[in-house]
């Protein structure tokens, strides 16, 4: 099963809405502000600024071939589920040592 590190990284905080300022006067990124998230671009990366009261901190994504398969490999290895709604939307998963992370799926 392989696993790739995606371009999307999303902060958790539940003050997003007030982030746009400092991202974009301060620090000069180019930013969008929707109903649910900032969203921060910068040389191909995005970073995805918003609130989730079941998580926070910084959550990873990786891009699979299939996110059932994914997920049913990851927890015969110690993962845990956090939140899964399914392929083309969130599936939220925490390794062994704390990382949470979301799985994609990506046609090949």
């Amino acid at each position: 099963m392989k696993f790739e590190l995606s371009n999307h990284i999303a902060f958790q905080h539940p003050d997003w809405k007030n982030s746009q300022r400092f991202y974009n006067d301060i620090l000069g990124l180019d930013t969008t502000l929707n109903e649910s998230h900032l969203h921060v671009r910068s040389r191909g990366q995005n970073l995805y600024i918003m609130d989730n009261d079941e998580l926070r901190g910084v959550v990873l994504e990786f891009n699979v071939e299939n996110v059932e398969d994914a997920r049913i490999h990851l927890e015969k290895h110690g993962c845990s589920v956090v939140k899964w709604d399914g392929k083309g939307n969130d599936c939220y998963m925490r390794d062994p040592y704390g990382l949470t992370f979301n799985l994609w799926e990506t046609k090949r």
